[in-house]
């Protein structure tokens, strides 16, 4: 499986980067850039997803 980058923005940026990698069945890692302008970001990088597409999915959907 090709690595999945997700790019997240806003001041909650960082938490919400560590919510979607303890997804179980999810792994992978996330790095904040430096910051420019005000504006916080982090990027996830998505390793690998073990498990049912559909459950994976449905908890996708409750994080977002």
């Amino acid at each position: 499986m090709a690595e999945i980058q997700v790019g997240i923005e806003g001041e909650g940026a960082p938490a919400a980067a560590e919510a979607l990698l303890e997804i179980p069945g999810i792994s992978g890692s996330y790095e904040v850039p430096t910051q420019r302008e005000g504006t916080l970001a982090a990027i996830a990088t998505i390793i690998s997803i073990v498990g049912g597409a559909v459950v994976l999915a449905e908890q996708i959907r409750k994080w977002y």
